[in-house]
């Protein structure tokens, strides 16, 4: 299938709501991959919350979303080293 597909990939993710004087707001936050380094984009949630058990801090147990557990720094700081670019729009 090389031949065949791109090499890049990526997350895209848009919110859309009211800003804080009500008029419409939208947001769009992506991470774009190349030289076939999408596939790491879902693991830098696990590769912080690894390295935070790791160091002994206390996390809550059981399965949940990690929301609020990692900030968006965190996360791109796993992926230094890949070919990976965050855009804000």
């Amino acid at each position: 299938m090389e031949p065949f597909v791109s090499d890049k990939g990526g997350m895209f993710v848009t919110l859309e709501g009211s800003g804080r004087q009500g008029q419409p707001h939208r947001i769009s936050w992506n991470l774009i991959a190349k030289q076939n380094h999408g596939p790491f984009i879902p693991c830098g949630a696990s590769i912080v919350l690894a390295g935070k058990l790791a160091r002994g801090t206390n996390l809550p147990a059981g399965a949940r979303p990690c929301m609020g557990l990692l900030t968006v720094n965190e996360y791109l700081d796993a992926l230094k080293g890949l070919n990976v670019k965050e855009v804000v729009e």
